[in-house]
């Protein structure tokens, strides 16, 4: 994880072809070449598509040889399950080829956040998730792989009943399932719900976890090396500016010896009235693993995001760590701190990727 240069290619090794229907920054695209490269093939990026003008900046930057299209998925898929490719299509088939090995995706994951409290399970942007389906019958890869909160299996249209429909229509095999990424190795309190698409058998996550599993990791484990790495001058390596009031918060966390904020020293909002939100305005613990990352964690007032031993929010530098996103993974140099923490808070640490792709190979799925 903490390996600086990228790994060259394997000489003579077989190249798989990638798509990304959501690519973001292009993290989770680093875990599926990883386990590509780990079990003995290339990769070669053929595609990410985004609609957030940083993001696809982001993952041009890092895969220079792929088509980085700024674009709402639905305006390049706009064709129906069943009936020829549209024109649309057509044109992106042969921008991109026609065939993709390994096809992967998560859909816009607000609409079914439990922190979403207005359009929870029924945002429109839940719908996105079906576009997965086209995309696979357009592309025919060997193994698809959509991956977002545990919350899109209760969607109220029922989005991940009907890609699944699509996809045993196609012939492949459909599994799915919640995975606590503590147990693959990620330093980080995060939940993902996983669905994988094989041509062969069925993806078994059992059997990808009897042979993957690995301890659970603390933070000190993902940011021990970087305690000395801050720089006030450097985005990447140093954090937001507090206000007074939330430096005063993180100095009286620091001074009792605390990791919770007691409700005197919060805003009104939480000081006089109950409320749910305990971490909030919280120190993270050393020796555990890290709440999850979200776009928030500059931010005091979004989460449990003060770092453990210094006065301060994580950096996007060890937020990258605590999503296991390799060093050698970099942002554009204009890139504004915002826009690299949704980077990197919208993100599926790479390592989901990683295990899947591995075990999928372990199990004669991918080849």
């Amino acid at each position: 994880m903490t390996a600086p240069i990228k790994p060259k290619p394997l000489s003579k090794a077989k190249s798989m072809l990638i798509g990304d229907a959501f690519c973001g920054g292009g993290i989770f695209s680093l875990g599926i070449e990883e386990g590509l490269r780990r079990s003995g093939f290339n990769a070669k990026h053929c595609f990410g598509i985004d609609f957030e003008p940083d993001a696809i900046r982001a993952y041009e930057h890092n895969f220079s040889g792929a088509v980085a299209r700024l674009a709402d998925v639905t305006d390049i898929v706009d064709g129906v399950m069943g009936n020829a490719a549209t024109p649309n299509e057509r044109l992106f088939q042969r921008e991109v080829g026609k065939k993709l090995d390994v096809l992967i995706g998560g859909p816009p994951c607000q609409g079914h956040s439990d922190l979403n409290n207005h359009t929870r399970r029924s945002d429109a942007k839940n719908e996105l998730y079906f576009s997965m389906g086209r995309l696979a019958e357009l592309f025919k890869p060997q193994i698809v792989i959509i991956e977002n909160v545990p919350g899109v299996a209760h969607d109220k249209g029922g989005v991940v009943q009907l890609t699944t429909r699509c996809l045993l229509e196609l012939g492949y095999c459909v599994s799915t399932q919640v995975i606590d990424l503590r147990q693959i190795g990620v330093p980080q309190k995060r939940r993902r719900f996983v669905l994988v698409a094989t041509k062969r058998k069925g993806f078994d996550y059992g059997v990808a976890l009897a042979s993957k599993r690995l301890e659970a990791r603390p933070i000190s484990w993902a940011l021990q090396d970087l305690l000395a790495a801050y720089d006030e001058f450097s985005t990447y390596n140093s954090s937001s500016v507090h206000s007074p009031e939330n430096k005063r918060r993180i100095d009286y966390l620091f001074e009792h010896d605390l990791y919770d904020l007691p409700n005197s020293e919060r805003p009104p909002c939480h000081r006089d009235k109950k409320h749910s939100y305990g971490a909030v305005y919280g120190r993270m613990h050393w020796d555990d693993a890290a709440p999850t990352i979200t776009g928030g964690f500059g931010s005091t007032g979004q989460g449990r995001f003060v770092h453990p031993k210094s006065r301060r929010t994580l950096t996007p530098h060890e937020a990258c760590r605590l999503q296991f996103v390799p060093d050698y993974y970099s942002f554009p140099a204009a890139l504004g701190r915002r826009s690299m923490q949704q980077i990197i808070g919208n993100a599926a640490p790479p390592r989901l990727g990683q295990f899947i792709i591995e075990s999928a190979v372990i199990q004669g799925l991918l080849s």
